[in-house]
């Protein structure tokens, strides 16, 4: 009786999940908990528990040969596929629709989530029109527009997808709808003209609308590459060419909740028979395990490997291993599901310490403060994806915060070891800033940025992860003026007390003669040298001109800096340059001028 309470009662508390924000009825990834999985959205499915609950993933094909198409391929390269990946997955197979198709063999290496849905259809609403905030589906803008500008062939496609699922909401938009004579960017044209409400376009060109800014729509209607994609945790693009030998494979995957690609991966083949067994090995290689963060702080971090309780052998390409590295990624979603912020961290790794049970025990390592601690909520999530780098170096280039053209030049970088303090000098960053960083026997390196002999910014790097690796630092040319600034004037406190130490025995060896008119001389000529005061007053005004040009909040530890070097000059100054020595020997003058011109002798302490 009392297990059939319980299992009633969590029935129940299944009924009432509250929705997620924005009226969706589906419930967002962290208001189900652990028991979800989320889609591209963010949003869940109650399945297994995250640990017992395998990939979603679909795998795209490309070829340029209609002999390899996925008629011909997909059985045998599944086969290979299930040898280490059957328990977690569940794999669906198909030919990329034709737009990611052309778009994939024009340049996969410029791949994105925005050349991906490229082609879906959008409704582009002006962000500064009226109703724009009541505005959040197709059917409002049916409710709120009075007309929605597109191509007759555009309008015609949408509302034959709409009416293939039978969309309530492209009803309310079809009575809006004026065909326009001409071509899509016709219709992008008249984006500009003020009576324009909303006009009907790719996802690609409505994008590129920013006078006024657009928002964007999706309507529910068949074929949609977006909608498409969401349905998985992960797709993985394979791509051949045979039109030379060797044939050329590469595989690139791509993260459906962070939309974040991997590195490509690429395999050549001498022959058409060993074409399926190299798509497989890319595949695999490319595949990156997901680990959803459950516990971070400032240092460290624990986490849930996604099936890893379905994981027999350790081997397996799906597991995560102790000293592998991963990428930190996050997302946070608006009240509609779409994402504010979502990707990986800035010059962030994780390295993993222990695995205890399933949990995974991470050191955290990143270039600046924040990350991945922060209040758990519906609408954000911390992952973190294995990191598997294809190539054997990464050009690292620094320059200027905010100013790509102005190189940081001679900047030195030094890796410091993970478990230690040691530091071994790296190289000096070239005439535009470069330095090119090779791959070692560590998971990733740890780099320090130096000039001047003052760190300027930490920066974790995983070599032949990414092909180039941009750093804008805040530079320290001011502090270095300031730095060379306060040595030239210690430098002059120094010269200057070695000259009133001369002046003083001068003057007290004429006194001794009787010789108190050159004593005087002697004196003004002292008097003449820099004061206290002087130089105070010169290095206040420089200070201040120093510290203006180090306004901002990325500068603070630079300000402290040159306030530093300041103020202890200053004490430097106050102990050494000070007028007592002026006053002690005016006194001596005094008392030689009353002894006729000469100092008398000093009472012996033994007369005394």
């Amino acid at each position: 009786m009392r297990w059939s309470i319980c299992l009633l009662f969590s029935f129940s508390l299944t009924l009432i999940l509250p929705a997620q924000d924005g009226g969706s009825n589906k419930p967002a990834d962290a208001a189900v908990g652990a028991d979800a999985t989320a889609t591209e959205d963010g949003e869940a499915k109650v399945k297994d528990p995250w640990d017992y609950s395998p990939y979603r993933v679909l795998l795209w094909l490309v070829t340029d040969d209609g002999k390899l198409k996925k008629s011909v391929i997909e059985q045998p390269l599944r086969d290979l596929l299930d040898r280490d990946f059957s328990a977690v997955w569940r794999l669906d197979v198909m030919d990329a629709p034709p737009p990611v198709a052309f778009a994939i063999q024009r340049d996969l290496d410029q791949i994105s989530y925005g050349t991906l849905t490229a082609s879906d259809p959008v409704l582009a609403v002006k962000r500064e029109h009226p109703d724009a905030v009541r505005i959040r589906t197709a059917k409002n803008v049916g409710q709120y527009v009075k007309n929605v500008y597109g191509t007759q062939q555009r309008i015609d496609d949408v509302l034959a997808r709409a009416e293939a699922v039978g969309d309530e909401g492209m009803l309310e938009v079809k009575k809006t709808l004026k065909a326009v004579d001409g071509d899509a960017l016709s219709v992008a044209e008249m984006w500009a003209d003020e009576d324009t409400e909303a006009i009907l376009v790719s996802r690609g060109l409505a994008e590129q609308l920013t006078d006024p800014k657009a928002k964007l729509i999706t309507p529910e209607i068949s074929e949609m590459v977006g909608e498409s994609i969401s349905q998985y945790d992960k797709v993985v693009i394979a791509y051949i060419e045979s039109e030379s030998v060797p044939y050329k494979v590469t595989a690139i995957e791509f993260d459906v909740l962070m939309r974040h690609f991997g590195p490509p991966v690429h395999r050549q083949s001498l022959s058409r028979k060993t074409i399926v067994a190299k798509v497989s090995e890319a595949v695999t290689q490319a595949f990156r395990p997901v680990v959803r963060i459950e516990n971070a702080g400032q240092r460290s971090a624990v986490g849930l490997l996604r099936a890893g309780g379905l994981i027999v052998n350790p081997e397996s390409p799906a597991n995560v291993r102790v000293s592998d590295t991963l990428e930190p990624m996050t997302r946070k979603n608006d009240r509609n599901g779409n994402p504010i912020l979502i990707g990986p961290l800035g010059w962030a790794f994780l390295s993993v310490d222990e695995i205890e049970g399933r949990n995974i025990k991470m050191d955290f390592y990143a270039g600046r403060a924040g990350g991945l601690q922060g209040r758990k909520n519906n609408r954000t999530f911390r992952m973190a994806l294995k990191v598997r780098p294809q190539g054997e170096s990464t050009l690292l280039r620094l320059h200027l915060q905010r100013k790509p053209d102005f190189p940081l030049i001679g900047y030195e970088i030094y890796e410091k070891e993970l478990k230690s303090s040691s530091m071994t000098f790296v190289g000096r960053t070239d005439w535009d800033g470069r330095l090119r960083i090779e791959s070692s026997d560590r998971p990733f390196r740890l780099l320090y940025v130096k000039n001047g002999g003052a760190v300027l910014a930490r920066l974790p790097l995983v070599p032949g992860l990414y092909p180039t690796q941009i750093a804008d630092l805040s530079g320290d040319d001011v502090r270095l003026q300031a730095e060379a600034y306060i040595r030239g004037v210690q430098n002059s406190i120094v010269d200057l007390i070695a000259i009133r130490e001369l002046f003083k025995a001068r003057i007290r060896l004429r006194l001794e003669r009787g010789e108190a008119d050159k004593a005087e001389v002697l004196m003004e000529a002292l008097r003449g040298q820099p004061s206290n005061e002087e130089l105070a007053s010169d290095m206040g005004r420089r200070q201040t001109d120093f510290l203006g040009a180090l306004t901002g909040g990325s500068n603070a530890n630079q300000r402290r800096k040159v306030d530093e070097m300041f103020t202890t000059t200053r004490e430097l100054l106050s102990k050494h340059i000070n007028p007592k020595m002026v006053r002690e020997l005016e006194a001596l003058l005094i008392k030689a001028n009353e002894n006729g011109g000469k100092l008398p002798p000093e009472p012996d302490a033994a007369d005394e």
